[in-house]
């Protein structure tokens, strides 16, 4: 450290000129107050010579005595500061004269108080009363007296003793001056440089607790008080430190831990921070990135991200979240989602980046979005898609042409998948789908909308309606023709048709809803006329679709307000003419009004409504049957019947659910028989048995409804575990002036007994009816001649009053 810039230097320099300037502003004032004094009593002194050199200076004059006269110059010259002296009488003449050759004529003290080098005084001669023999006139001169005396000689010893008196103060100052720098050096200067020296030796850049000990001689002056400042200072700097320190690692750990990218630049487009995820996206480490211009990093392999940055900073968004496709050091495209944020700092703005790697959330929204739009198994537009490009139509364009939708169900491929296993139809299903993608990939589009559902759409038929239904028509018999096609799978090929509804529509005029089902109800027209076939659809179908609609609110409703009950129709011996079972049928009041059974009944068999209009059913059978058992009054032979649908059979919890109604209503299985269709067996054969089995074992029997109306009952009777077959109404018609029914039905007797069932015949209403089916062999006979379908609480009046016997019904009610 150097001399000048120590303290104690400078506040020696300081004080020593100050004092400097006081002692010499002290000194002067001394020495001018001791001249003053000094020159007035030198002043005083010589005014008495001369005075007493007058009264002899006036008697030489009175008595005109050159030698006295000379004597008395001589006394006067004898003191060197009176230069000149003259007496002269009163005429002027010159008694006596002297000159004093001192060589000073100047002094420079003089000089600076002023004070002239001569001082010249005439001292007039009078009457004096001590002059012997002089005349009294008092008012008498005799001569003058003329002194001139040098002020310099005079005040000589005034000067000299200023001088001593100046330099001795002055001295004085200098040395109190020298005494208060090495007062100031040692006890304060010298401390400080101690004290400079032990804050030099603190390591700032260290994060444990220093102290700085205290000064030898202060320990209890200011400086032990700035020491102790100082150590609690560096204590809570040491813990900021520590816990900075600790954030720090922690943000850092964060940051270089966090998946995304998260990274700072300069206004100047510079990397201030990066973390890990972003140094290896750009190969590099985070030392390297830091201060790296962005577009020598970014800029190469990603211009457009680049381009998004520099465009951020120029503008006056604070905040921009985006979605951007960028690239990473190997040209690898991800997508990421971004946010810029702009911040200010010390040297400017700055913008902050954060990304976050969205592209497998991207991708699989894709593929959602390609889920929810797309067939899994064919890729094929699905129903959701139809409904969005359907529902998509503007219908604010009146002069646009008629568009088509076609709906396509493939005949019986439910059969395929039970038979020849699911497997082979998703094959079939593929490869029609690749057929048809392919024959109508320039026509329109085609989706898949369930199992074995496609349909067809086309714009832009025709502006003329009459016009645009033929080419409809002409499209969906092309289509038709196209799933006619025989499908090679392996070595076996395949046949498929399809029921084909048409709907012709102008877009924005119907929603899709509307549409598809006005194509589902041309579809089921065309499955109702033989099937592989194609059915336009007409205004009175719409009709026809409101009604069930309506029809399926109204049902709903019957439902609430349990509108629903059931009659029973007798079932007897065809030997004893008594009362064996009954079957339960289903039957709607509302209101007053009993509702036709063939109203509703087609419409609920194909609704899944079906399924609690069913349990609804059993409920109340089985309640009449629990009523009838804690009465008393139920025989144990007797059995109700009650169809089941093939809706209700095909629920995974149906077996759950007929066992759980049977526990509540305490009733035992085989009081309980169920009547399903040849379809519904045969819609599901092996699940169909598995239950069918399973129930057996709980008591309950069952019977084959309808039997003889189906295409393939005999093939697979032989595996269905029933009891009874139920010769349909159709063939027991005419058994007694039809020939042919007549041997359809003794076949269908036959083939019973052989195969150890029983048979039911239904529609009996004559009483040869009843002796032909006496005499070939049926055992159970159901109809008109026994008794219409009657309700419950007639039926046991009727046949369970004390005692519980079966009773005869032979008479025709």
């Amino acid at each position: 450290m150097k001399l000048t810039s120590k303290i104690s230097f400078s506040l020696g320099i300081r004080s020593l000129i100050l004092v400097l300037l006081l002692g010499f502003v002290m000194s002067f004032l001394q020495t001018y107050v001791d001249f003053k004094t000094r020159s007035e009593g030198v002043n005083a002194s010589m005014e008495n010579i001369v005075e007493a050199a007058r009264d002899s200076a006036t008697n030489a004059v009175w008595k005109i005595d050159s030698d006295l006269a000379a004597l008395v110059i001589k006394g006067l010259t004898y003191f060197d500061y009176f230069s000149y002296v003259v007496i002269e009488d009163e005429s002027g003449s010159t008694l006596a004269e002297a000159r004093n050759n001192s060589t000073q004529t100047s002094n420079p003290v003089l000089s600076f108080f002023l004070v002239p080098n001569y001082t010249e005084s005439t001292v007039l001669l009078t009457y004096d009363e001590f002059i012997p023999g002089a005349p009294v006139d008092n008012g008498a001169t005799y001569g003058r007296m003329t002194v001139r005396v040098n002020n310099h000689i005079a005040l000589n010893d005034v000067y000299n003793r200023a001088i001593r008196t100046f330099g001795i103060s002055l001295a004085g100052y200098v040395i109190i001056s020298c005494a208060l720098v090495l007062l100031f050096h040692f006890s304060l200067a010298a401390p400080l440089t101690r004290l400079a020296s032990r804050f030099e030796r603190v390591n700032t850049s260290s994060i444990t607790e220093q102290s700085i000990s205290n000064l030898k001689g202060h320990e209890t002056d200011e400086f032990s008080k700035i020491i102790d400042s100082a150590n609690d200072l560096l204590g809570r700097i040491a813990t900021g430190q520590i816990l900075l320190t600790q954030r720090s690692q922690r943000f850092r750990l964060i940051l270089d831990t966090a998946p995304a990218m998260i990274f700072s630049l300069s206004g100047d487009g510079k990397f201030v921070f990066a973390n890990k995820a972003t140094a290896s996206f750009y190969g590099y480490s985070i030392f390297d990135l830091k201060g790296k211009p962005a577009s020598d990093v970014i800029g190469p392999i990603d211009p457009s991200l680049m381009k998004a940055l520099d465009e951020f900073l120029a503008d006056n968004n604070r905040k921009l979240n985006t979605i951007v496709d960028v690239y990473d050091s190997h040209k690898l495209k991800c997508v990421m989602e971004m946010s810029f944020v702009k911040f200010h700092t010390y040297d400017g703005q700055s913008i902050l980046v954060v990304g976050n790697d969205v592209t497998k959330r991207v991708e699989a929204e894709e593929k959602i979005e390609n889920l929810a739009y797309n067939d899994a198994l064919t890729n094929l537009p699905n129903r959701n898609k139809v409904y969005e490009i359907l529902n998509s139509q503007d219908g604010t364009n009146t002069s646009s042409q008629y568009h088509v939708a076609i709906l396509a169900d493939l005949d019986q491929f439910k059969r395929i998948n039970d038979t020849l296993s699911h497997s082979v139809g998703d094959q079939l299903i593929v490869k029609l789908s690749e057929r048809l993608r392919a024959d109508f990939k320039d026509i329109g589009f085609i989706a898949r909308l369930g199992a074995d559902e496609f349909l067809c759409h086309s714009e832009q038929l025709s502006n003329n309606r009459s016009i645009a239904n033929k080419t409809a028509i002409e499209l969906a018999e092309k289509l038709r023709l196209c799933i006619n096609r025989e499908i090679d799978i392996g070595l076996h090929r395949y046949n498929l048709s399809a029921s084909l509804g048409v709907v012709v529509f102008k877009p924005g005029f119907e929603t899709a809803d509307e549409i598809l089902q006005y194509a589902d109800t041309a579809m089921y027209e065309s499955k109702k006329n033989g099937r592989n076939c194609t059915t336009l659809f007409q205004d009175k179908m719409a009709t026809e679709a409101a009604e069930l609609l309506r029809l399926e609110r109204d049902i709903s409703s019957a439902m609430f307000q349990d509108e629903f009950f059931f009659v029973l129709q007798p079932i007897v011996s065809s030997q004893t003419k008594k009362l064996v079972t009954a079957e339960a049928l289903i039957r709607w009041k509302r209101g007053d009004i009993i509702v036709p059974p063939d109203q509703f009944i087609p419409f609920l068999e194909e609704s899944s409504l079906i399924i609690d209009v069913g349990e609804r059913m059993l409920n109340k059978v089985c309640a009449l049957l629990s009523d009838l058992k804690h009465r008393g009054v139920l025989p144990d032979g007797f059995k109700i019947a009650v169809n089941i649908s093939g809706k209700q059979l095909a629920e995974k919890t149906f077996i759950t659910k007929v066992t759980e109604v049977l526990r509540k209503h305490q009733i035992a299985g085989h009081y309980l028989e169920f009547e399903i269709t040849e379809s519904v067996a045969l819609d599901n054969l092996k699940n169909t048995i598995y239950k069918i089995n399973d129930l057996k074992k709980i008591g309950i029997s069952f019977s084959l409804d309808d039997f003889g109306t189906g295409y393939s009952s005999l093939s697979h009777l032989k595996d269905l575990p029933v009891d009874k077959l139920k010769i349909d109404r159709s063939f027991v018609n005419d058994i007694t002036i039809d020939k042919q029914d007549e041997n359809l039905v003794r076949s269908i007797i036959q083939l019973s007994t052989n195969l150890g069932l029983i048979t039911v015949a239904e529609g009996v209403e004559t009483e040869q009816q009843v002796n032909w089916l006496e005499a070939n062999g049926s055992e159970l006979l159901q109809g008109y001649y026994f008794s219409r379908p009657i309700d419950a609480p007639e039926f046991v009046k009727t046949y369970f009053n004390p005692p519980p016997v079966l009773k005869d019904v032979s008479k025709k009610r």
